[in-house]
């Protein structure tokens, strides 16, 4: 009836009768039957050309629609423990953003670091609140961030992506000092030698009681020191100037006592004591007071100030320009303690790849190839039951492949050298999910062989499995970059738990989650169950 249909079809005759005309012209051929045999063989099976061009074709629209580039990871911010800080995630959007997604702001770095231990956030980043002590110590202020992650290629994207974040932190110091100043830091050194030498001048004056030159040398200091208060007050210092938007917040919440640590705040106070002597010593002067005890000790109080301001000016310069161009860096830390590779990650990844597609494979083709040869006539009239016929199938199939299985890893860990953590006690969760995926994946076998009609179509649905399983499982692309729509279709694929699980099995210490062996398990069961009902209706056939 189905071959009637096919016959009476306009479009399958009309192209019949050009294959017909091309393959009846004469050929240099002898053996062109062979070639028109394979021709009406595949137009006569109409799913087997649907699924060689609409299959693929549906594949890669979905990969090109779904795929919206890369993903968000959960995000942890902490901030320096100290009031006005605020720990409500809203007030911290226009910072975290993008490619970190903020699920909590906490002042604990190691509550947020547990919560990486417990899967509840992927990342967590944290603001030091010695950031600007840091920087005025001539070092560069560290960021650390934290993550865990067994792929290479998120691992890569999110240190990445915590420099970007880093370098957005130095812009606003850097925008914001180069604001509020224009003068260079050597500037102040050279104002306090100038006073050096002037309160040289002074000494020698009063001294050698020429009041004339005294005066000159105290109005020339008066001088001095205000242009070196103005660039002061301007100096391009990281971390000065009004604190209005959340970055700088942060980085202030320790500007006080890193400004004061830095010696700002005690330069601005031996600038006041250098006027407050220089304006003593003109007073005296106008009184005729020239060289008296008193105007010795407000010399040498001035003597002292500006040796003060010259070592702290000195500090100021000794800061190398790497630090104020790029004072703040991330540090991020990985705290899976595995190499992170390619090798090392998809090692694991690659043998359930492989066990699926054999077993899809083996269980695909050996039911359609039982029905092609006749096998399913033998069985009707003997005493064996369909569930018997596929449970024997099953056996036979799940043993080979655990045997490949237990090789394929045997090979990646000492041929490849990818690490087999603690092997001596996670062997047996290891065992587990390669049982699991084994039985998932030999179901699904079943499933495409009741849905295919010949090896052919059987071989075209294994294909467009594998290439489901490598496109939407993780395999290539974290699943957190599709659309969730499309991430459905990973969650109907063994290998999507399979080598999840096998490369947190081998590669991590942490404790196999159970879903990764149950929910698999439960996909074998509904596999094995549909596919028992359609062999079971090929089987009944009359």
């Amino acid at each position: 009836m189905e071959q009637s249909s096919r016959q009476s079809n306009p479009v399958f005759r009309g192209i019949g009768r050009v294959v017909r005309t091309i393959l009846d012209r004469p050929y240099p051929v002898t053996h062109v039957s062979f070639v028109r045999k394979e021709l009406f063989g595949a137009i006569r099976q109409p799913r087997l050309v649907l699924s060689m061009v609409v299959g693929p074709f549906l594949i890669l629209a979905l990969f090109g629609l779904g795929y919206f580039g890369p993903g968000r990871y959960s995000t942890i911010l902490v901030v320096p423990d100290l009031p006005g800080i605020s720990t409500n995630t809203r007030d911290y959007g226009d910072i975290v953003k993008q490619t970190f997604q903020l699920t909590a702001v906490s002042k604990d770095v190691d509550q947020a670091r547990q919560s990486l231990v417990n899967g509840d956030a992927a990342v967590v980043i944290v603001v030091p609140d010695n950031a600007l002590d840091e920087i005025y110590n001539g070092q560069h202020a560290l960021f650390p961030v934290y993550y865990r992650t067994l792929s290479p290629v998120d691992a890569s994207y999110i240190e990445y992506s915590t420099y970007i974040y880093a370098t957005e932190f130095d812009k606003v110091i850097l925008r914001q000092a180069l604001a509020a100043s224009t003068p260079q830091r050597t500037q102040l050194q050279e104002s306090s030698r100038q006073i050096d030498r002037s309160t040289d001048d002074l000494g020698q004056a009063m001294q050698n009681g020429n009041m004339l030159e005294a005066r000159v040398q105290v109005k020339a200091m008066m001088a001095v020191n205000q242009v070196t208060r103005r660039g002061l007050d301007s100096l391009i210092i990281p971390g000065r100037g009004d604190a209005t938007t959340t970055q700088q917040k942060l980085l202030a919440g320790r500007l006080f006592n890193a400004l004061a640590a830095s010696g700002l705040s005690q330069m601005e106070a031996d600038l006041d004591n250098i006027d407050r002597q220089l304006a003593a010593l003109d007073d005296g002067f106008n009184r005729g007071d020239l060289n008296s005890p008193a105007q010795q000790a407000h010399l040498a109080s001035l003597r002292q100030s500006n040796t003060s301001l010259g070592s702290r000016s000195a500090k100021l310069a000794s800061i190398p320009p790497a630090v104020l161009v790029e004072p703040v860096l991330s540090d991020a830390n990985n705290e899976i303690k595995t190499e992170v590779n390619y090798i090392n990650f998809y090692g694991p990844a690659v043998v359930i790849l492989l066990l699926q597609h054999i077993a899809v494979t083996l269980a695909a083709l050996s039911n359609v190839r039982d029905r092609q040869l006749g096998a399913l006539e033998i069985f009707r009239v003997s005493p064996i039951s369909p569930g018997q016929v596929l449970t024997g199938k099953f056996i036979s199939f799940a043993l080979l492949l655990l045997a490949l299985g237990i090789l394929l890893i045997a090979l990646v860990t000492l041929l490849l050298g990818v690490p087999f953590v603690a092997i001596g006690t996670r062997w047996l969760p290891a065992l587990g999910m390669l049982l699991v995926t084994i039985y998932a994946s030999i179901g699904l076998g079943f499933v495409v062989a009741g849905l295919s009609k010949t090896e052919s179509q059987a071989v075209q649905f294994s294909m467009l499995l594998l290439l489901g399983s490598i496109f939407f499982t993780g395999f290539i692309l974290p699943l957190n970059q599709f659309a969730n729509y499309i991430r459905y279709v990973s969650f109907a694929l063994p290998i999507t738990y399979g080598a999840s699980g096998l490369q947190n099995t081998m590669l991590d210490t942490q404790p196999l989650s159970w879903s990764y062996l149950l929910i698999p398990f439960a996909l074998g069961t509904l596999f094995i169950f549909i596919g028992q009902w359609l062999y079971r209706r090929q089987f009944n056939l009359s």
